[in-house]
């Protein structure tokens, strides 16, 4: 744009300059034709008219006749030769500059010529003798009053070409100015029209993406990427993508470490897995999704039995092992994705199965309790067993709209209380809330019950 600017002011520099030159030059030929204008005019009063001296009359009027004609032309012979010295200096024309030279010397010929016809006149009239009519016709056949005339024509054509060349130039001067005015114009509107092409170029590589990188700065997300890969932001100039790639690398290493702190705020440190939180949130979560679906859903939660004597028995570090120990059993036991298994208290776990029906959780809890039984894991203090042992509450309900999540929870929680207390430890008891008794099933390593809880 500040090319388009220069050039434009350069144009119209130009054609001010030239119609300067044409303005200075066509000033001289005005002051030329003016100068011709005066001094055919002054040629035209000092050239005597010859038929005046035929006219009959005294000497003494013939001499006054005399003496104003040689007064008019030394005036003009002084005033030409003021006005050639000008007209020297401010012409270039060798044609006027010869015919006014011409005209000087035929003008003193004339004056000479006048004096001595007059000088005759005088010493006729002091004789008081006529004028000699010789002379009065070699004054009146002086070839220098014709060929000063015929001068002064030549004047005439000259002071004609002077006007032209002054019209001419006063219309080149005209265009000067009107093609400096077009230059500027031009200019103009090519700057404007440059600058609106810059605006949006602008605009479209280097706005666009800033604008697009501010509202991914208020709102980051899984889009970051994405917009680094769009077209705007690979055309966009190179700075404004090294600074899209920093602010990705950004909120890249954002989101792994919130990834990082959710996880932390949602797991366990002792045993990996999900803490109470976690589970709160997704008891929440799978009841919604349960409303939608219509699925059920079931609840397992396992209490380590009598896990107090173990600690005081073997020491709290033995005891966080053996809580880790019963987390991996239970980790290896609900295998599928969607199973969440979680510690909600300090020796209390439980395992949430979505869109798993009573019989398969029921069957989990077994397998659980099966594969701890199986690992023996010693607990010399424990009035059930030699072992450690779990004893499960099992619960299953399809979410309704005018029942909430915690419904569930306090069903899984009653039915452990009840194996805890009345049941008796090792073993999983069942709430089933449609059975009207509760029923028992008694095998060697683990008791097994339905209790209907309202």
């Amino acid at each position: 744009m500040a090319i388009v600017t220069v050039a434009a002011m350069g144009g119209w520099a130009l054609s001010s300059w030239t119609s300067h030159r044409i303005s200075v030059q066509a000033s001289r030929v005005a002051f030329q034709s003016d100068s011709l204008t005066h001094l055919s005019f002054n040629l035209l009063q000092a050239v005597p008219h010859m038929g005046q001296y035929l006219l009959p009359g005294p000497p003494a009027e013939l001499i006054n006749q005399l003496d104003r004609d040689i007064e008019g032309l030394r005036g003009f012979s002084a005033s030409l030769d003021e006005q050639l010295a000008s007209l020297v200096m401010a012409s270039a024309d060798p044609a006027f500059h010869r015919e006014l030279e011409a005209i000087r010397l035929l003008s003193v010929q004339v004056l000479r010529n006048l004096e001595r016809t007059a000088a005759e006149v005088r010493s006729a009239q002091a004789r008081q003798q006529p004028v000699s009519s010789a002379v009065l016709e070699t004054m009146l056949s002086d070839p220098a009053i014709t060929a000063i005339r015929r001068h002064g024509e030549e004047l005439s054509t000259l002071q004609r070409k002077l006007d032209d060349q002054r019209d001419t130039l006063k219309r080149k001067e005209n265009q000067a100015l009107r093609t400096g005015f077009a230059f500027w114009l031009s200019g103009l509107a090519l700057g404007w029209l440059v600058g609106l092409l810059f605006a949006w170029r602008t605009s479209d590589r280097i706005l666009k993406p800033l604008l697009q990188l501010e509202q991914l700065m208020k709102t980051p997300g899984e889009d970051v990427n994405t917009a680094l890969q769009s077209s705007t932001i690979k055309n966009a100039p190179m700075e404004i993508g090294s600074l899209m790639r920093s602010f990705l690398k950004l909120v890249t290493e954002g989101q792994e470490l919130t990834a990082q702190l959710k996880s932390l705020a949602s797991t366990d440190g002792l045993t990996a897995v999900g803490n109470r939180r976690s589970f709160d949130e997704g008891l929440s979560e799978e009841w919604s999704r349960g409303l939608r679906s219509g699925q059920p859903l079931s609840l397992l939660l396992l209490d380590v039995d009598h896990f107090k004597l173990y600690n005081d028995l073997y020491g709290h570090v033995q005891g966080d092992a053996c809580l880790r120990t019963i987390a991996d059993v239970i980790r290896s036991q609900a295998r599928r994705s969607s199973d969440l298994v979680c510690r909600i208290g300090g020796e209390e776990f439980a395992v949430l199965l979505p869109e798993t029906p009573l019989a398969e959780a029921t069957k989990l809890a077994h397998d659980i309790l099966a594969t701890l039984d199986a690992m023996a894991l010693v607990h010399g203090s424990s009035p059930v067993v030699g072992w450690v042992t779990a004893s499960i509450g099992v619960a299953c309900a399809i979410p309704q709209r005018d029942e909430s999540a915690s419904l569930l929870m306090e069903r899984a929680d009653q039915a452990l209380y009840v194996r805890k207390g009345r049941l008796g430890r090792h073993g999983v008891t069942v709430a089933e809330p449609s059975a009207d008794v509760s029923v028992e099933l008694k095998t060697e390593d683990a008791q097994d019950s339905s209790v209907p809880l309202r």
